[in-house]
């Protein structure tokens, strides 16, 4: 796929077209489809669900660009903001958590697209404690 569509959001093609093709290449995803040229529908194996993923490309994601992209897009399973460097506020993932979406960046992706509750994903230390992208404005 090609862009279909431009996007408010400044997400460049490029992006889209890498985050594409984790999600085409992930051993638990059957079928992906891209739509409002940010949004992907994703048919997974192991659960035989179908989840909707939001990318956009956000150095911190903070509750309101949340609710903003739920505003535009409505349903949205996983919000993708991006490569390691981005983060997001404490407030957004307690958000996002309460609400049942994943918040993830790249790091996260693959390990949220295999577990049955995708939103609760998170990375863990060499101790076993969990990794979060918190970065607070």
């Amino acid at each position: 796929m090609t862009s279909n569509g431009f996007n408010e959001w400044g997400v460049r093609l490029s992006h889209i077209l890498w985050f594409e093709h984790l999600l085409q290449n992930h051993q638990n995803v059957t079928a992906v489809s891209r739509h409002h040229d940010l949004v992907f529908e994703v048919d997974r194996k192991r659960q035989e669900d179908h989840i909707i993923v939001f990318c956009c490309n956000e150095y911190t994601m903070g509750l309101t660009m949340v609710q903003r992209a739920l505003h535009e897009f409505g349903t949205l399973n996983i919000i993708y903001i991006g490569g390691g460097w981005c983060g997001y506020t404490n407030e957004a993932k307690d958000f996002c958590l309460e609400a049942k979406i994943g918040l993830y960046v790249t790091d996260d992706m693959s390990g949220a697209l295999w577990r049955d509750n995708f939103w609760t994903y998170h990375r863990k230390d060499k101790d076993g404690n969990p990794v979060y992208s918190i970065r607070e404005p």
